[in-house]
C-alpha cells in the first residue's frame, strides 16, 4: 500500500528505484524509503527557508523606504519650524534637564546687546543691567525649582528694553527674549526711572544717617558731604535739606528751577515756613482753604523721625510727589518728583481701560481678553452670562485653565478647549486666528473666535446665535417644504391636465362626427346641442392647454425654439386666430407696425400665443362697434408690442393682481375666462427675457405693453418708471 502512495505522489525522477522493484512491486527496501524521506524533508526545508528569506528581505526594504520617508518629513518639518521662528526678531533658548542649552533662534538687532551664543545669553550679568540681572536670576530659579512662569520687562546694558518670557515645556525650560514698544515701553522706562529715584533717595538717606552717626567727625567729613551734595545738583529730581531749626541747609539746581526762587535769597538759609509763604504769594502752590492749618500740619514732621508723602497739584498743571523724610536730629529732607507725565499716562491708560470696559459691556457678544501669561485681563458681562460664571471669580484674574474648567460644566469638548488653551498660552512665532461654531447640550448655539493681539495677549469672543440658527434652520425646512409642495402641485396639475385632455379629445371628435352630414341629419335642437358641445369643449381644451403651459414653465422644462421670426407673419397669425371673435363681437382691429421693424429672435409659436392672448383679452373687454389697436415699435435693443382697447378699464386696486393666475373679473363686460391669459403672457415674456407693463383707467380703456429683446442677451431697459410693471408670475 505504501509503495502505491509513493508511486502516485512522487515524480519518477526523484525516486532511485530499481527497474526490478517497479516490475515486481512486492517488496520495498526500507533503506530506500528512509533515504527518500530524508531527501524530501531537506527539499521542503530549503524551499521554506528560501521563502522566509524572500519575505524578510521584502519587509526590510519596505521598512527602509518608510524610514527614509519619515526622515525626509522630519527634515522638512524642522526647516519649516526654523523659518517660522526666524520670522520674528527674538531670541528663543531651551534648557534641558541635563543643563545643556540650545539656542533655537537669535535674530534680535545687535543694538540691543543680546548675545547670540547660548552660554553668553545665560550669563545675564554680561548683557543686563544690575537690577534687571538680579530680577531675572530670581525668576529663573523659581522657574527651575517650582515651574513658575514669568514675564518681565528688563533693560540691557545698552539701555534698551526687552521682554523676557520664561515657561516650562515638558522637562525643558523655554526662555524667550523679544523687543517691546508702545505703552509697555513707556511703562518700563517709567518703572526704571522710579527705581533709580528710589535708589538715589536711599543713597541720600544712607549718607545722612552716616552723617548723624558720626556726630564727632562732622567737621572732618563736612567737605565730603558738601562734595556729595554737589553731586546731587546734576539730578533731575529737586531736593532740599532743612536742619533742626527748620532752616535751609542744602538744595540743588533742580530745586531752584522747580520753584523759580532767587539763589541768593536761598543762600541766606531761610526757614521752611518762609519758603512756603513766598511760594503761596507767588501763586506757585495749590490753593488751600485752610492754608495756616495745612502749613502747621506739614511742618509738624520735624523731629518725628518719620517719612511723610503727599501729592501737590500746582496751579500751572504740574503734579509733584513730595517726600518729607525727618531724621532723628530734627531735620527734614524734601524730595520733589515731577509725576505729571506719569499721572497723565496712568489717566489715559485708566480712561482707555474704562472705555474698553464700557464698550465691551454694551456688546451682546461675550468678550474675554487674556494676557500673555494666560490670565484673564478683561471681560464683559455678556461673557459671564453666556457661560454662567460668577463675576467675583473673574475679577480675580484667573488663569485660562481655571476659566476652561468652569466652562466645561456647560460644554465638555476636550478638543475645543485644548485649541482654546493653545491659542492663549502657546509660545509660537506666528499666531493665527480661528473661529468655530458648536451646539451646547442645553440647546444654545455659540459662535466662537480667537484673535491674537499685538501685545501677545489673546481676544476670545462668544456670540449666542441660537435664535438666528433656529430661524435659519426653520427657514431651510420651510423652503424645502414649499419646494416639495410646489413640485407636488406642478406634478398634480400636469397629471390632471393630461388625464383631462384624452377624454376631451374623444368628446370633441365624436361631436364633430355628429355635426357631419355623412352621419345623418340633425334637428335644430340637436344641432344647437352639438354646437354647444363643440364650443364648450374647445374652450375647455384651451384652458387645459394653458394650464399645461403654466405647469411646464413652473417646472422649468419649457424650452424655447429661438429663431428669427418675421413680425408681420406673427401678427397675421394672431389676427387670424381672433378673426372669428372679432366678427362675433363686432370689434375692429387696427394694426400699426413702425418702419424698420422686421424680425425678432424668439419662439414663433410662443410669440403668436402672446399676441393672441393680448388680443383676446382686449376683444373681451370691448363693446360692440369699438376698435382695438395692435402697435409694434422698436425701443432701443427691445421690440414693443402694445395692445390698446377702449373698454371699461381696470380699477387701480385690481391692477396689482391682474397678472395673477385664475384672476378673472368681468368689470361689467361680456368677457368670460379662467384668468390665465395675461398670466401666460407674463410668464412667456419673462422666459424670453422681456417684461410686461399695464396702464389702465376705468371708463377709458387699457393699454398692455410687452417688451422683448430683438436679440437674445440684449440689455433690458429700465421699466420701473412705467405706470405698472408685473412683478409676479401668478
Amino acid at each position: 500500500m505504501l509503495s502505491r502512495v509513493l508511486a502516485y505522489s512522487v515524480p519518477a525522477w526523484l525516486l532511485p528505484v530499481d527497474a526490478a522493484l517497479a516490475q515486481e512491486a512486492t517488496s520495498v527496501d526500507a533503506q530506500a524509503l528512509l533515504t527518500l524521506g530524508i531527501n524530501l524533508g531537506i527539499i521542503a526545508f530549503a524551499i521554506g527557508t528560501a521563502i522566509a528569506c524572500m519575505r524578510a528581505t521584502k519587509r526590510a526594504n519596505a521598512q527602509e523606504a518608510k524610514a527614509a520617508s519619515e526622515a525626509e518629513r522630519y527634515a522638512l518639518s524642522e526647516s519649516t519650524l526654523e523659518t517660522v521662528l526666524a520670522a520674528e526678531p527674538q531670541a528663543l533658548l531651551t534648557l534641558t534637564e541635563t543643563g545643556e542649552p540650545e539656542l533655537l533662534v537669535s535674530n534680535l538687532p545687535l543694538s540691543f546687546g543680546v548675545p547670540r551664543e547660548p552660554e553668553r545669553l545665560l550669563t545675564f550679568t554680561g548683557w543686563l543691567d544690575e537690577s534687571s540681572c538680579v530680577e531675572l536670576i530670581s525668576a529663573m530659579q523659581a522657574l527651575a525649582e517650582r515651574g513658575e512662569a514669568f514675564n518681565l520687562m528688563l533693560r540691557t546694558q545698552r539701555e534698551r528694553y526687552v521682554e523676557v518670557d520664561g515657561r516650562t515645556a515638558g522637562r525643558s525650560l523655554v526662555l524667550k527674549v523679544r523687543n517691546i514698544a508702545g505703552q509697555r515701553l513707556e511703562l518700563a522706562e517709567l518703572s526704571v526711572k522710579h527705581k533709580e529715584l528710589e535708589g538715589q533717595v536711599a543713597a541720600l538717606r544712607t549718607l545722612l544717617d552716616e552723617a548723624k552717626r558720626n556726630e564727632h567727625a562732622r567737621a572732618e567729613i563736612k567737605a565730603s558731604i558738601e562734595t556729595h551734595f554737589r553731586s546731587f545738583d546734576r539730578l533731575a529730581t529737586a531736593f532740599a535739606v532743612f536742619d533742626s531749626t527748620q532752616r535751609l541747609a542744602h538744595y540743588n539746581q533742580a530745586y531752584v528751577d522747580l520753584w523759580q526762587l532767587d539763589p541768593d535769597w536761598l543762600d541766606t538759609h531761610p526757614r521752611d515756613g518762609e519758603i512756603l509763604d513766598r511760594l503761596r504769594q507767588a501763586r506757585r502752590l495749590e490753593e488751600r482753604a485752610e492754608y495756616r492749618a495745612w502749613k502747621q500740619s506739614w511742618l509738624s514732621a520735624y523731629g518725628t523721625g518719620k517719612q511723610v508723602e503727599d501729592r501737590w497739584y500746582l496751579p500751572d498743571g504740574r503734579s509733584l510727589h513730595v517726600i518729607a523724610d525727618a531724621d532723628g536730629e530734627g531735620g527734614v529732607t524734601y524730595l520733589y518728583e515731577n509725576v505729571t507725565e506719569q499721572i497723565a499716562l496712568e489717566s489715559r491708560y485708566n480712561a482707555l481701560i474704562q472705555v474698553q470696559r464700557e464698550t465691551l459691556d454694551t456688546l451682546r457678544e461675550g468678550v474675554a481678553v487674556f494676557a500673555p501669561n494666560g490670565r484673564l485681563r478683561l471681560y464683559n458681562s455678556a461673557f459671564a452670562r453666556i457661560w454662567e460664571l460668577n463675576p467675583r471669580l473673574l475679577d480675580a484674574e484667573p488663569h485660562v485653565e481655571d476659566v476652561i474648567s468652569w466652562c466645561r460644566a456647560l460644554y465638555d469638548a476636550p478638543e475645543e478647549w485644548e485649541r482654546t488653551k493653545a491659542a492663549v498660552t502657546a509660545i509660537v512665532s506666528e499666531r493665527r486666528p480661528y473661529d468655530n461654531q458648536f451646539d451646547r447640550p442645553d440647546g444654545a448655539v455659540l459662535a466662537c473666535a480667537a484673535l491674537p493681539l499685538p501685545d501677545g495677549g489673546t481676544l476670545l469672543t462668544y456670540s449666542d446665535i441660537t435664535d438666528a440658527t433656529r430661524a435659519e434652520r426653520a427657514l431651510i425646512e420651510k423652503n424645502e417644504a414649499l419646494e416639495a409642495a410646489d413640485r407636488i402641485k406642478s406634478e398634480f396639475v400636469s397629471h390632471v391636465s393630461y388625464e383631462l385632455r384624452t377624454p376631451l379629445n374623444s368628446m370633441l371628435g365624436f361631436a364633430q362626427m355628429l355635426a357631419e352630414p355623412a352621419f345623418g341629419p340633425l334637428g335644430d335642437k340637436q344641432r344647437e346641442y352639438v354646437d354647444d358641445i363643440l364650443s364648450s369643449g374647445t374652450t375647455l381644451r384651451a384652458i387645459v392647454d394653458d394650464i399645461l403651459d403654466l405647469a411646464t414653465m413652473d417646472a422649468g422644462i419649457l424650452e424655447l425654439k429661438l429663431e428669427p421670426v418675421h413680425v408681420r407673419e406673427a401678427i397675421e397669425q394672431a389676427r387670424q386666430g381672433v378673426e372669428d371673435r372679432l366678427k362675433q363681437n363686432d370689434v375692429r382691429l387696427e394694426i400699426g407696425i413702425a418702419p424698420g421693424v422686421d424680425e425678432v429672435v424668439a419662439d414663433a409659436r410662443r410669440l403668436t400665443q402672446i399676441l393672441y392672448n393680448l388680443l383676446s383679452n382686449a376683444i373681451g373687454f370691448s363693446a360692440p362697434g369699438e376698435s382695438i389697436r395692435l402697435a409694434c415699435d422698436r425701443e432701443g435693443p427691445m421690440i414693443a408690442f402694445t395692445v390698446t382697447d377702449k373698454g371699461v378699464g381696470i380699477p387701480e386696486d385690481f391692477q396689482e393682481t391682474v397678472f395673477d393666475r385664475f384672476e378673472s373679473r368681468t368689470q361689467g363686460s361680456r368677457h368670460r375666462g379662467a384668468g390665465l391669459g395675461l398670466s401666460i403672457v407674463k410668464s412667456l415674456a419673462e422666459l424670453h427675457g422681456g417684461t410686461v407693463s399695464l396702464d389702465s383707467t376705468p371708463g377709458e380703456g387699457t393699454r398692455v405693453k410687452v417688451l422683448l429683446p430683438l436679440k437674445q442677451g440684449a440689455q433690458q431697459p429700465d421699466v420701473d418708471a412705467l405706470p405698472y410693471r408685473a412683478n409676479r408670475a401668478g
